[in-house]
């Protein structure tokens, strides 16, 4: 039989073996029996020696000797039979089932890599199985039997006369009339040889040879053959390797006592079309039983989106599946093997009887094979050349000479001749088989050539077609194929595709001009003549050509790779509806690799869907999941109703998948997405919790935004620690709480036993249909200190036992949402909150949670939606592609740290301008150790004030006492003085003890210009040493975040009350400029601090009172927009400032400061017992004669702010306001300050802006004792000039002009009177 896969057969190799000298072969039933013991018959024993050894030679009619290189012998049982149709079918699909390979070889095409199967069995296998089931014609002789073998067994007795029944058999079946199969070459004349088979292990070789010489005697020395084979009885091991296991094709073999007249095989070619080319449709109703309608037989597109699955189409009436082929009856005759399959071959042979058989082979090719095709070549010489030139009628004659005949130019495209076995143009035809079949392409060639023109000339197109054919393939194997001979390979599939309408022809002939075309390069030829040979008649072999046209397409020269994907999609398409859903599934794939990211998103769409639904027919469902998931992807261009159709499918998919192997335990979503970098972790903060009123600490929560405001946090912390280390060296590192994709974690992050760690991560729905999440919880693995792991994966395990669900309850608490609902192409925040009961190492591996489509909430997947370690780039790193992993999800537990909580009393959002509010701070020790040591720090120290802060004089108060010019100052200790305060200091004693709790005395002034303001607190608390050395200490965060309105607007101005006594007098102007109109102002007092003046208490004058009026409070308060101005004296001291020793911040304050009612309300009293008191050392007056240094200021800019002290007073104005808001009235009262440098010099509170007023600066080299408070110009003694400005004064005085003296203020203005002015 045919033999065409597994050796890497070339184009020449392949013809040759297609078109071999077909031997027949009858044995007898001792015969049989011999081969049998090697699980063999005796066709099957010679297959893999069919090929002859040696060179061969044979004379031609010329006498010329013709070498035949690599001859093969075809040999075939004579009672071997074409199949069914049905049974063909099974054979052609069953070819292709059974044949896979797994290896590919990477090819780069256009920057795409693409995995192309290494070789293509299952075409392989279908081409020879296709060739093999095909029934002999009667237009050409190739497969029609040239000899006959007649095997016998030497332990015959009667061996002469089983030879003589063996001969009458074959005689009759070369007899019948119209001959049937088999078919034979020259009918009339057929060499029979005869074959004794001895078994060298039994039988007796003088017996064996007494027999051969009876048989040579009487048919003739070289007809006869003596094979010795079985030297081994085959109760051992097999001496040979197994030499047929490649070769072995079990075919059907027909019953021998059933008549050759009753074999169901078709009896002509016509009848044998079906075989190959049966229309599917005629299968379907074969089997169905049903009439197909004619609507029916619209086929879709493959890439058509009404046909989203190729595999819809499998089960239609339109293709044969491999399940319905299947399910056909096999006549059991048809099938009858009494051979094992699987057992070994050659049991019996040793290498000798291996020779045997390759020397027999090669003995009947030169002396009985060879000799009786030179003699047949003689008569079919002799034949033709004596009917040459008779042409059978005048009416062909004439047709020779004078019409050109086209195939189907006539009406009647059948064969109008029908030729005898003796008519030359069949001669010639045989001759030319011969030539061709034993290597002598130049005769053949000219052999077909003649013969196509006379089947041409006679409208025989059947012959027509056979005979280019072969002329085509002569010019191939002779080597001058060219443009021409490929033409006529051309016409000759034309014809018999358009005008016989015989298909299987059709496709022989494709797939040898195939060969030929390739190895001429001619690869669009090849593929343009495949895709023609595909049709609805055949899936299977429009798959297979359809699949190498695509392979062609890849080496064309340039390559086609689209043209390629597109028809491995066609051959998909094919496959899967001839039932072939590995090969579908293979073709889908390989297509993938060319459409994927190439943004023909509905084309990927469509081999993504048929691949997973492939794959789910397969069994593949890991493959089916991923192809699903990759539906789900983002940025699908599909409806919304379509997406809910493949989450639906994936859910199937999945949840199939886990009853199938339920060891994979939770699976990963494809749906909703988890944005990575969205991720946030928290560590190391305690919940905020505080009983009400009070409000608890901020601290970081979970969607703070670092970026904006961490240094300054940062700053504070290196103030607080290294106050607190007192001067210990050290290396200061920022503490990180909040780990963001912003702020990467470098290290480990720590969190401590017991206290919540809070997480945060965003999921977006990709898809546009709603999809709903339930049972969530976060994935997570514990490696405990003793290396024992636990994970909460074993709670979703059935296979998990309850100890270990146990043991994870219990390490672990886990907080969040129990279900939400994602909108199309929505995104959601998830926050969980987790407290370890355990120390160890936490990896946090992503979020557990069931989804499902909100539209059929019924079918969920319980699986996981993983996080992914990011890589970032250090800030030092010196190359750009140098990265390091993100450890914000690997967490390190540690055991439990003292904790303090802090809360406050509440704060209204918005403040006055000057606003003083009183604040209890609780410091709460929730641990069961001491807190020695709690440090407090500010970033505007300026607004704060602590009741038992232990703060030393300011430098700015110290310098109005004595020069500190010449003192030591460090720069950072002031600086960090000024912004760190110790509380709770108890010499001796902890700070807080276990369980105390302590409350604090704090206000905070508002600033004096209206707009935001943000304070920030930060407090510091040591750990016990010893305790853990990953942390020493630990902070609390709070900030401030107010709304200040303007409320308040005063200036003052000192001037020369009396030019002749020279009493200086303060000329105040106060304004109520809050916004709402139901506010009411009072101004309770004024007071001075001063080094040389006090306020004199007798001497206060009201300049402006129209706009004083009632109020709820009171009997003057200023409405909204309403200004008020008057005047109080100064009196110098008698008693010159002097001071044995530096005093205390209170005694200076009390000796400096004077006080004077203004319009006190009635709640006057009530205010100042919540403020504190102006000469106290923590009053805002202490504040605000404070000089503070930013953290970034030079030493020199340092050391010139401590020597240039400028001798100033400050007017301190105290009020109170009934504030008016939605939610009700509001008592508020503050502080404005203003500060005074000279005479008829203006201080505004609010600050003017810069450039309205100059200040007069002192030289470094004035002595203290010149320094003077409100100097009076030389020679402005007792007369009247001392009043008046000095407009001519030099401009190093920094004199400037004031417009608002009494003179120019003698006449009292009312609202409406200015007003009017202004109109």
């Amino acid at each position: 039989m045919l033999h065409l896969t597994g050796q890497n057969y070339n184009a020449r190799d392949i013809i040759r073996n297609i078109f071999s000298p077909l031997i027949g072969v009858l044995s007898s039933p001792q015969a049989d029996e011999i081969c049998h013991r090697n699980n063999l018959s005796f066709v099957e024993l010679l297959q893999p020696f069919a090929k002859l050894p040696n060179d061969a030679h044979f004379r031609d009619v010329s006498g010329t000797s013709v070498s035949v290189r690599g001859l093969r012998l075809n040999f075939c049982d004579v009672d071997w039979r074409p199949p069914q149709t049905v049974l063909a079918r099974k054979m052609l699909n069953e070819s292709v089932t059974n044949a896979h390979n797994d290896k590919t070889r990477l090819v780069t095409i256009a920057d795409i890599d693409l995995e192309l199967p290494t070789s293509e069995p299952w075409f392989e296998q279908w081409r020879e199985t296709f060739l093999t089931v095909q029934f002999p014609a009667d237009h050409e002789f190739t497969r029609h039997l040239l000899s006959c073998l007649l095997v016998l067994s030497s332990a015959d007795p009667q061996i002469v006369e089983t030879a003589h029944k063996l001969g009458q058999r074959v005689q009759q079946m070369q007899s019948i009339t119209p001959q049937k199969l088999p078919k034979w070459f020259h009918p009339t004349e057929v060499l029979n040889s005869y074959v004794v088979l001895h078994e060298a292990s039994q039988g007796d070789l003088s017996k064996a040879q007494q027999g051969f010489e009876l048989l040579r005697s009487t048919f003739g020395d070289s007809k006869c053959f003596l094979l010795s084979v079985n030297s081994l009885d085959g109760q051992g091991a097999a001496e040979v390797p197994d030499h047929w296991v490649t070769f072995i094709k079990r075919q059907p073999k027909s019953d021998a006592n059933v008549p050759s007249t009753d074999l169901s095989a078709p009896k002509s070619p016509q009848e044998a079309v079906s075989v190959i080319s049966m229309p599917a449709m005629q299968m379907s109703q074969l089997l169905e039983g049903a009439t197909v309608q004619d609507s029916d037989l619209a086929m879709l597109h493959p890439l058509s989106p009404m046909q989203e699955s190729a595999t819809e189409a499998i089960n239609s009436k339109f293709s044969i599946s491999s399940e319905s082929i299947a399910s056909q009856t096999i006549n059991p005759n048809v099938w009858a093997n009494e051979l094992e399959a699987d057992a070994p071959h050659g049991g019996c042979l040793t290498s000798r009887d291996i020779d045997n058989l390759r020397h027999f082979v090669q003995d009947y090719a030169v002396r009985a094979l060879i000799p009786y095709i030179e003699h047949l070549v003689a008569i079919l010489a002799e034949g033709v050349t004596n009917k040459k030139g008779v042409s059978k009628s005048l009416l062909s004659a004439t047709k020779r000479w004078f019409v050109t005949s086209k195939p189907g130019a006539g009406a009647n495209n059948q064969n109008a001749v029908i030729y005898t076995n003796e008519s030359a143009e069949l001669q010639t035809r045989k001759l030319g088989d011969l030539y061709f079949m034993f290597g002598h392409y130049n005769l053949a060639f000219q052999a077909y050539h003649q013969a196509k023109r006379d089947f041409n000339a006679d409208s025989a197109w059947q012959y027509y077609a056979g005979a280019l054919e072969m002329a085509a393939l002569s010019a191939f194997m002779l080597g001058t194929a060219h443009r021409k001979t490929y033409d006529y390979m051309e016409d000759a599939i034309v014809c018999y595709l358009t005008v016989c309408k015989l298909q299987q022809f059709a496709t022989r002939a494709t797939l040898l001009s195939m060969e030929c075309l390739k190895t001429a390069r001619l690869y669009s030829d090849v593929a343009k003549q495949l895709i023609r040979m595909t049709n609805e008649e055949s899936d299977l072999r429009s798959a297979l050509l359809l699949e190498q046209a695509a392979y062609c397409f890849l080496v064309t020269q340039p390559p086609m790779h689209r043209k390629y994907a597109f028809h491995i999609v066609l051959a998909g398409n094919r496959y899967s509806r001839a039932g072939q859903r590995k090969h579908a599934y293979r073709c889908y794939r390989q297509a993938y690799q060319v459409f994927q990211k190439r943004e023909w998103s509905l084309a990927e769409d469509h081999i993504q869907y048929t691949v997973a639904k492939q794959a789910y027919m397969l069994k593949q469902l890991e493959e089916a999941s991923r192809s699903f998931a990759h539906l789900l992807r983002p940025g699908s261009l599909q409806s919304a109703q379509q997406q809910t159709s493949f989450l639906k499918e994936y859910i199937q998919t999945q949840n199939e998948l886990l009853k199938r192997s339920p060891e994979l335990g939770l699976l990963p979503h494809a749906l909703p997405q988890v944005v990575q970098s969205s991720i946030r972790v928290l560590t190391l903060v305690q919940s905020p919790s505080a009983l009400a009123p009070q409000v608890p600490a901020t601290n970081i929560d979970i969607n703070s935004n670092l970026t904006a405001d961490e240094s300054v946090w940062n700053k504070i912390e290196e103030m607080l620690v290294i106050t607190a280390a007192n001067n210990k060296p050290f290396v200061f590192k920022p503490s990180r709480y909040l780990f963001t994709k912003q702020q990467p974690a470098m290290e480990t992050p720590v969190a401590v036993q017991g206290e919540p760690i809070e997480l945060a991560v965003t999921l977006s729905n990709s898809v546009r249909c709603g999809i709903a999440l339930s049972e969530i919880d976060l994935l997570w693995k514990l490696t405990l200190d003793n290396e024992e792991v636990l994970s909460n994966a074993c709670v979703y395990e059935e296979s998990s036992d309850s100890a270990s669900k146990i043991a994870v309850g219990a390490a672990i608490k886990t907080s969040c949402v129990a279900s939400i609902e994602l909108a199309e192409q929505a995104e959601q925040t998830l926050h969980f909150k987790l407290t370890p009961k355990l120390t160890g190492r936490l990896n946090v591996l992503g979020v557990i949670c069931r989804v499902a489509a909100s539209a059929d909430p019924v079918a969920s997947l319980l699986g996981t939606l993983q996080f992914e370690t990011q890589k970032i780039r250090p800030h030092n790193a010196k190359q750009s592609s140098q990265t390091v992993l993100d450890n914000r999800l690997t967490i390190k537990l540690i055991p439990q740290l003292p904790a303090m909580n802090v809360s406050f009393s509440p704060v209204p959002s918005k403040l006055l301008a000057g606003e003083i509010i009183p604040v209890s701070v609780t410091l709460r020790n929730l641990g069961i150790a001491p807190i020695e040591e709690i440090y407090l720090g500010c970033d505007n120290p300026r607004c704060v004030s602590l009741l038992d802060q232990h703060s030393q004089m300011p430098l700015a108060m110290m310098s109005s006492l004595r020069n500190l010019s010449n003192d030591k100052l460090v720069k950072d200790k002031e600086i960090r003085g000024q912004r760190v305060f110790r509380l709770l200091q108890r010499p001796g004693q902890a700070a807080l003890d276990a369980q105390q709790v302590h409350t604090i005395s704090m206000w905070l002034q508002a600033p004096h210009q209206a707009g935001p303001f943000t304070l920030r607190l930060l407090f510091y608390y040591s750990l016990p040493t010893g305790t853990n050395s990953n942390i020493k200490y630990r902070l609390v965060r709070h900030i401030w975040q107010l709304q200040v309105e303007s409320c308040l607007q005063a200036d003052s101005t000192c001037v020369v009350s009396n030019a002749v006594t020279n009493e200086l007098g303060l000329d105040v102007n106060v304004r109520n400029q809050h916004a709402v109109e139901g506010t009411e102002v009072y101004v309770n007092s004024i007071s001075l601090y001063s080094k040389e003046f006090d306020l004199n208490p007798d001497k206060l004058y009201i300049m402006n009172s129209m706009g004083i009026s009632p109020g709820q409070a009171g009997a003057q308060c200023l409405k909204s927009s309403i200004c008020c101005n008057f005047q109080c004296r100064l009196q110098e001291r008698d008693n010159k400032e002097e001071f044995q020793d530096i005093p205390s911040i209170k005694t200076l304050l009390q000796s400096r400061l004077s006080h004077l009612k203004i319009l006190p309300a009635q709640h006057a009293q009530q205010v100042e017992q919540h403020m504190p008191t102006i000469h106290e050392p923590h009053s805002f007056l202490s504040n605000e004669e404070t000089v503070y240094f930013n953290t970034n200021i030079s030493t020199e800019e340092f050391n010139a702010s401590i020597a240039g002290y400028v001798p100033h007073a400050t007017l301190a104005i105290s009020w109170s306001a009934l504030v008016t808001r939605e939610e009700g009235q509001r008592l508020a009262s503050g502080l404005h300050f203003i500060k005074l440098y000279k005479l008829f010099e203006t201080g505004h509170c609010p600050a003017a802006p810069v450039g309205a007023f100059l200040r007069r600066r002192q030289s470094a080299d004035d002595s203290l004792d010149n320094r003077r408070e409100f100097p009076l110009p030389e020679g402005a003694v007792n007369n009247e000039e001392a009043c008046q400005p000095l407009a001519d004064a030099d401009e190093e005085d920094y004199w400037e002009p004031n417009e608002n003296d009494v003179g120019h203020r003698c006449l009292l203005e009312d609202e409406s009177f200015v007003m009017a002015v202004k109109a």
